[in-house]
């Protein structure tokens, strides 16, 4: 039997809004330890995707920009390593005081629950993205990330010594 989304999606679904700013997202990612989320409305339908991708691409705007300014702008440990290697991630309050509907992806790949793991997998390597939305209808109601994928494979494939 394979593996469908439902058998690894992270549910529920950690979710943000349209309105919320850079600032309230930062605080979500790292507070979860996750890099994105899915927008949605107030009836949990989904409206677009917002990522670490997204925030990194307004950092190297601004250094392309020529601002030099370095800061601990960041969403998790992960992303550490990345702000003091690169001097890319550059804080600046308008940024932070921006909405998420501003930045965010309107085109966003989602599968449903029945989606087998292998048709996921090929959807993220084809699209180049990190991450599935998986809904019901219009309605958000998971997560596949390649986290998720490789985890399902290190449970199944890993063997003690």
């Amino acid at each position: 039997m394979d593996l469908t989304a439902k058998d690894i999606m992270s549910s529920p679904a950690v979710c943000t809004t349209e309105e919320a700013t850079v600032q309230d997202l930062l605080s979500l990612l790292d507070h979860n330890q996750i890099s994105g989320v899915p927008v949605v409305d107030t009836n949990n339908r989904l409206t677009g995707v917002i990522s670490i991708t997204d925030l990194l691409s307004l950092s190297i705007e601004a250094a392309e920009a020529g601002i030099s300014d370095e800061s601990d702008f960041h969403t998790s440990p992960a992303m550490d390593g990345l702000a003091e290697a690169n001097g890319l991630l550059v804080p600046d309050q308008d940024v932070l005081e921006l909405p998420v509907g501003d930045l965010m992806s309107r085109n966003v790949r989602t599968a449903t629950e029945e989606t087998a793991i292998g048709e996921i997998a090929h959807a993220l390597l084809t699209h180049k993205i990190h991450r599935l939305i998986i809904v019901r209808k219009d309605l958000v109601v998971g997560i596949v990330s390649t986290g998720d994928i490789l985890r399902t494979l290190e449970k199944r494939y890993h063997t003690k010594s």
